[in-house]
Formats: structure tokens, C-alpha cells, sequence
């Protein structure tokens, strides 16, 4: 695959996983305190505090996401609050009936997007962001290899003359 086919899949994940938290984050931004209730009733101490973080991330980290700004940063923030919400709010075991059905599919729904996360945490945004045009990640020039050194070798140490060993002298006078 080339440089621009997997620039441009990144981008498209990068937009679907934004789209999988903006319109939940702003409805919860607009009904704040009953999303603090509802954190609250599950057991989240400070459910307030804790709700207020969740909705602030849910609309700033999906912009990122989207621009491909701060992508270890955006991506942990998401991983959290997604753990954080479908951990207390989708406990699906707690149900029977129809509604385990339905909290087991959103709890396996939000399970594929923390692999999403997960996976965008790992490759990062790709040439085709904020992140990739700020750091110099251009699709058309090839990284730079690093020089890679060789392992230096001793070069052999001369030995000293008082080490070398002394000829008979008969024998040069032999050789004349």
C-alpha cells in the first residue's frame, strides 16, 4: 500500500472515532448534572468533578483527534473517560432481559472503539495532521536512516623493544 492510501485510512479513522464521542459529549455538556447523577447513583465518588472531566474531554479530545493534534494525549484522555463511563454506566451483568441485551451491546460497542483508541495510540495520526506536518512526517520524502556505527575494534598495541626477544649474537656473526 502507498504512503497516500494509508495516510488517507488514518485520516478516515480519525474522523469516524471522533464521530463515535461528539454527539454523545454534547449532549452530555448540555445535561451535566444529570450525568453527575447518574455517576453518582454507580458509585463514582465525585461525580461531579468526574463528569465535568469526562464531557470537557469528550469535546476537546475528538477535535484533536480530528486535526491530529496532541495523538498520545488525545488518545489517553478518550481511553479514560470511555473506561471510566462504560465501566460504571453499562454493566450489563446487573440487568436481565431486554435491557442486558441492549447494555451488552453498548458495553461491546464501546469495547470496539477502545480498540480503535488503542490502535490510534499506537500507529499515531499519520502524515495527514497537525502532528505529521509539525513534526516533518511528509508522505513524500522517506525518513532518514540513522548511521548506523560499527563496533570499534583495539587496534594491537607495539610492543616495546625491552619485550622483544634478544637474537644470539653468534648468529649474526655466522650470517656475515
Amino acid at each position: 500500500m502507498n504512503a497516500g492510501t494509508t495516510n488517507g485510512i488514518l485520516l478516515l479513522g480519525r474522523l469516524l472515532l471522533a464521530c463515535c464521542f461528539l454527539p454523545s459529549a454534547i449532549a452530555r455538556l448540555t445535561n451535566i448534572s444529570g450525568f453527575a447523577a447518574a455517576l453518582t447513583v454507580k458509585g463514582i465518588p465525585y461525580g461531579d468533578i468526574v463528569a465535568t472531566a469526562i464531557a470537557v474531554a469528550e469535546i476537546v479530545a475528538p477535535l484533536a483527534l480530528i486535526l491530529g493534534l496532541a495523538p498520545r494525549l488525545s488518545a489517553t484522555a478518550l481511553i479514560a473517560s470511555l473506561v471510566v463511563t462504560t465501566g460504571a454506566l453499562h454493566r450489563f451483568w446487573e440487568y436481565g432481559g431486554l435491557n442486558r441485551q441492549m447494555e451488552e451491546a453498548l458495553f461491546l460497542a464501546n469495547s470496539g472503539v477502545l480498540s480503535g483508541l488503542l490502535f490510534y495510540l499506537l500507529l499515531g495520526p499519520g502524515a495527514w495532521s497537525w502532528h505529521g506536518w509539525w513534526g516533518g512526517m511528509d508522505a513524500r520524502k522517506p525518513a532518514k536512516k540513522k548511521r548506523q556505527s560499527r563496533p570499534r575494534t583495539a587496534k594491537p598495541k607495539p610492543k616495546p623493544a625491552s619485550a622483544r626477544p634478544v637474537e644470539d649474537e653468534d648468529e649474526f656473526a655466522n650470517a656475515a
